[in-house]
C-alpha cells in the first residue's frame, strides 16, 4: 500500500470522510475525528471541514482551507502556539482557537501565520497570549475575528494582532479586547479598517510602516488609541478614538511622522486628543489635520514647541479643557491654523460673522491666562474647573495688560462646527470612563460645590445657611436626553426616572452610552433634552443640582502628599461644608489610616477615600462610574458591602458596572443601553436571565494549584479549560459561586476571579 493510501485509510478510520472527487477534495472531520491525520492526508487545494469537537493544536504545511462548522475548538490547553499556518494560501475559518501558552519569549500565540497569502477569517481567538501573529506573510488577510487575550496585567500580555515584515496585509472588521497592542511594524501598504480595539495599551501601534490606510476603526478605552511612529504617508480617516486615558492617554500620538494626513476622525474624552512630537521630521514634509472633531478631551491637541509645518483646518474643537497645549514651555511657530480662507471651529470663540459666510470676522486667539500660568506652574492644574480658574480668566478679560501672548492665531475661525461623517456608529459614546485629569478631585468638588442639602428617607435637613432643600420623590429625571458628536449618536432619547432610595445600574456593551448618560446627568457636557435632580435643572440651576450629588469616578487622582485627614479637610473647604470629626472616616474604615499620606494607601482604601469625599455634606445622591473596576476581589467585596450600607441608610445610587454580582447585590433596577438607546429597564434577576448563556468564569490560580483545581472542578461536574493564568469554566451566572465554593472547600488557593460575557448585553465601558 502506498503511504498516501495508508494515510487516507487511517483518516477514514479516525473517522474522517473523504469525497471521491480528486480536484480540490473535501475531507470531513467529525466531532470525534482526528484533525491532524486529516491534515496529513490532504493535498494542496483540498478543503477540510471540521464539524464540532475539541481538537489538539495543529501545524498546517499544505495549501488547504480549514472550515469549521458548529464552532469546533482547537485547544492548546495552556501550552505553546495553538495553530500555525505555514503554507502559502492556506486559510482558517469558523474555529474557536483557545488556550495558548504564556511565554512572551516564545511568543505563544492563538494563530501564527508564517507564509504569504494566508486568510484567517471569522474565528474566535480566546485566552491567547498573542492573538494572531503574522511574520513574512505578504498579502495575508485577518478579518472578522473576535480576539480576546488572557486575564493578565497589560505588561504581561502579548499583542492581540502582530504584523511583522508583511506588506499588503489587510486587517479588517476584527473585534479585539484585552491585548497589549495591535502591532504593525516593518510593513508597507497595509489596510486597517473597521476594527474595534478596547482594553489594551496601544490600540494600533505603527512603526516603520509606510503607505497605510487606517479607516473607520473604533479605538475605545485603551491607554493610547493610535501611535504612529517613524513612518511616511499614513492616512488616518473616519476613526472613532474615544476614552483612551492611560498614563499618557493619547487618542493619537505622532512621533517622527512624515506626509501624514489625519482627516474626519472623532477624538473624544481622551486625556490628549492628538499629541505631536517632531512630526514632520523632514524639511520638505508636512502633517495635516483636517475635518476632525476634538471634543471633551483634557487637551485637544498637544504639540511640542519644536513642531513645525503642521496645518489645522476645518477641525472642530468643542468643550476641551484646553483646546491646544504646548508641552514643555516655549512658543509655537510655522504652523498654519487656517487654509484657503477657512480655519477651525472653537467652542470658546466670542467673535461674530456679520456677512454670514460661516467665517468669523475677527480672529480667534488662544490666550487663556489660566492655561498660560498652568503651563509654567503645573501644580496650578489642581484648580482647573474651580472658581479660582474662572476668576483668573475674568481678571484677564477685565485687565488686558495681564493677558499672555496667544498660543495660536486662527485668522479665519469657523462659526459652526464641521463634524465628521462616516465615523463608526456610537463613536463618541463614552465607552471610556468619565475621568478627572490632573485637576484631581477638585473637579469632583466642582460638581458638588456648595453646601448640599440632604434628602434622607423623606425628611428635609437644613443646610448650614438655613435654607431647606425641596424634597421630590424623583431624585433623578431624564427626559429625551440625546447627545450627538456630529452624526455619531451617543445617547438617543433616553428617558428614565430614579426615585428616592433606589439603586439604578446602567449596563451595556462598550460604547453603549453608559458613561455618557452619567456625564449628562452630572451636567458636565452639553446635551439635548432635560435632566433634573430633585427638581433642579442641571443646566439652568446647575449649582443647586450639584449640591445634591456625590460623584465617585473610575480613575482617581489625589494630591498624594496630603494625608487622608488633610484631604478630607481640603475638599470640605472647597465644598464649604464642615469636615466633621473622625466619624465619617470611621464609618468608611479609614480612621486608622487618617494619618497616612494618600500615596501610601492601597487601591481599595483610595476608593474608600473617594467615597468619603463624595459623602462630604451628606448628599442624597451618589453617582459612581465603575467603582470597583481597578480593585482586587477582597477590596471589591468590601466596597460593595459599604455601598449596600449606604443604600440601606437611604442614599440613592446611580452606577455603572460590568460585574453581574455587583448589580445583583446593589441594584433595584437595571437599565440596558444598546447604541445609546434604552433597550430594557428590568429587575436585576432579569438581567441574569438575559446573560445566563453568555458567562465564562475565569479563575486566577497559583501555577502549582491549577492541576488540583482542575480535578476538583471535574469532580464537581464542570469542564474547566486551562488558560495559562488558571482555569476558565462555562457557568450559569446565577451559580458562579458554586465552582468557587468547591475550590475553597477543597483548600485550593484562589487569587481572583472574573466573569466574562459576550452578546449585546455584555461588556463594560
Amino acid at each position: 500500500m502506498r503511504p498516501r493510501d495508508a494515510l487516507l485509510l487511517l483518516a477514514l478510520l479516525a473517522p474522517v470522510c473523504v469525497s471521491t472527487a480528486r480536484a480540490g477534495e473535501t475531507l470531513t472531520v467529525g466531532p470525534g475525528g482526528d484533525l491532524a491525520r486529516a491534515l496529513e492526508a490532504a493535498r494542496d487545494g483540498d478543503t477540510i471541514v471540521v464539524e464540532g469537537g475539541v481538537h489538539a493544536p495543529v501545524v498546517v504545511t499544505r495549501r488547504v482551507a480549514l472550515e469549521g462548522r458548529g464552532w469546533p475548538v482547537i485547544d492548546g490547553r495552556g501550552k505553546g502556539t495553538v495553530v500555525k499556518l505555514a503554507a502559502e494560501g492556506a486559510s482558517l475559518r469558523g474555529f474557536v482557537v483557545r488556550g495558548s501558552g504564556s511565554s512572551l519569549d516564545d511568543e505563544n500565540s492563538g494563530v501564527t501565520v508564517a507564509a504569504p497569502g494566508v486568510r484567517v477569517e471569522g474565528n474566535r481567538i480566546e485566552e491567547a497570549l498573542f492573538g494572531i501573529s503574522l511574520a513574512h506573510a505578504r498579502g495575508s488577510v485577518v478579518a472578522d475575528n473576535v480576539i480576546t487575550g488572557k486575564v493578565l496585567d497589560v505588561a504581561r500580555r502579548g499583542d492581540a494582532v502582530r504584523v511583522w515584515y508583511s506588506d499588503h496585509v489587510r486587517i479588517e472588521r476584527n473585534r479585539v479586547a484585552r491585548g497589549r497592542d495591535v502591532v504593525l511594524w516593518y510593513s508597507a501598504h497595509l489596510t486597517v479598517a473597521d476594527n474595534e480595539v478596547t482594553d489594551g495599551r496601544y490600540g494600533l501601534h505603527f512603526m516603520y510602516t509606510d503607505d497605510a490606510d487606517i479607516q473607520r476603526n473604533r479605538l475605545v478605552g485603551n491607554s493610547v488609541g493610535v501611535y504612529l511612529m517613524y513612518s511616511r504617508r499614513l492616512r488616518m480617516s473616519h476613526n472613532a478614538v474615544v476614552g483612551n486615558r492611560g498614563p499618557s492617554g493619547f487618542g493619537l500620538g505622532l512621533k517622527d511622522m512624515d506626509e501624514c494626513a489625519v482627516t474626519d476622525n472623532v477624538f473624544a474624552d481622551n486625556r490628549v486628543g492628538a499629541y505631536v512630537d517632531n512630526s514632520p521630521r523632514e524639511a520638505q514634509s508636512f502633517l495635516v489635520f483636517r475635518g476632525n472633531l476634538f471634543a471633551g478631551n483634557d487637551t485637544g491637541v498637544a504639540l511640542l514647541p519644536s513642531v513645525r509645518r503642521n496645518t489645522y483646518t476645518r477641525n472642530a474643537f468643542v468643550d476641551n479643557g484646553e483646546h491646544v497645549g504646548v508641552l514643555g514651555g516655549g512658543t509655537l511657530g510655522d504652523n498654519a491654523w487656517s487654509e484657503g480662507g477657512q480655519g477651525n471651529f472653537w467652542s470658546d470663540y466670542a467673535g461674530y460673522d456679520r456677512d454670514g459666510d460661516g467665517v468669523g470676522d475677527v480672529p480667534y486667539r488662544s490666550e487663556r491666562l489660566f492655561e498660560h500660568l498652568a503651563q509654567r506652574h503645573p501644580e496650578l492644574k489642581l484648580f482647573v474647573y474651580t472658581p479660582a480658574a474662572n476668576a483668573v480668566e475674568l481678571a484677564a478679560r477685565a485687565v488686558p495688560l495681564v493677558r499672555p501672548q496667544p498660543k495660536l492665531l486662527d485668522e479665519a475661525p469657523l462659526v459652526a462646527p464641521v463634524v465628521p461623517v462616516g465615523v463608526p456608529p456610537g463613536a463618541a459614546t463614552a465607552g471610556a470612563p468619565l475621568v478627572l485629569s490632573s485637576a484631581g478631585l477638585v473637579a469632583l468638588a466642582a460638581l458638588v460645590l456648595g453646601v448640599p442639602g440632604v434628602l434622607l428617607r423623606g425628611r428635609v435637613r437644613r443646610r448650614a445657611a438655613g435654607t431647606p432643600v425641596a424634597v421630590t420623590p424623583d431624585v433623578v429625571n431624564l427626559e429625551a436626553v440625546t447627545k450627538r458628536f456630529g452624526q455619531a449618536v451617543a445617547l438617543d432619547g433616553l428617558t428614565l426616572t430614579v426615585r428616592q432610595g433606589e439603586a439604578l445600574a446602567f449596563w451595556g456593551a462598550n460604547g453603549a452610552g453608559k458613561t455618557t448618560a452619567l456625564r449628562c446627568l452630572l451636567g458636565v457636557i452639553p446635551f439635548q433634552g432635560r435632566v433634573t435632580l430633585a427638581g433642579h435643572d442641571v443646566r439652568r440651576a446647575g449649582k443647586a443640582a450639584r449640591r445634591l450629588v456625590g460623584f465617585v469616578p473610575q480613575e482617581l487622582t489625589f494630591h498624594d502628599d496630603l494625608t487622608v485627614r488633610e484631604s478630607l479637610a481640603f475638599y470640605a473647604r472647597l465644598k464649604r461644608v464642615p469636615a466633621g470629626d473622625d466619624g465619617l472616616l470611621a464609618r468608611l474604615g479609614l480612621a486608622e489610616h487618617a494619618h497616612k499620606a494618600v500615596r501610601e494607601l492601597s487601591g481599595g482604601l483610595k476608593q474608600r477615600l473617594a467615597v468619603a469625599l463624595a459623602l462630604l455634606g451628606d448628599p442624597p445622591l451618589l453617582v459612581l462610574d465603575e467603582p470597583t473596576a481597578n480593585l482586587d476581589a477582597p477590596a471589591r467585596a468590601s466596597l460593595v458591602a459599604l455601598l449596600a450600607e449606604l443604600k440601606a441608610a437611604g442614599k440613592t445610587l446611580v452606577f455603572t458596572s460590568h460585574r453581574l454580582e455587583e448589580v445583583l447585590a446593589l441594584a433595584d433596577r437595571v437599565v440596558l443601553l444598546e447604541g445609546g438607546r434604552l433597550a430594557a429597564d428590568v429587575p436585576p434577576r432579569d438581567l441574569g436571565e438575559r446573560l445566563r448563556a453568555h458567562a465564562t468564569l475565569h479563575l486566577l490560580l497559583p501555577p502549582l494549584a491549577v492541576e488540583r483545581a482542575e480535578a476538583v472542578l471535574v469532580d464537581g461536574g464542570f469542564a474547566p479549560v486551562r488558560t495559562g493564568a488558571g482555569l476558565s469554566v462555562e457557568v450559569d451566572p446565577a451559580e458562579k459561586g458554586r465552582p468557587i465554593a468547591l475550590l475553597v472547600n477543597a483548600g485550593v488557593p484562589l487569587a481572583d476571579f472574573e466573569v466574562a460575557r459576550t452578546g449585546a448585553a455584555a461588556g463594560r465601558s
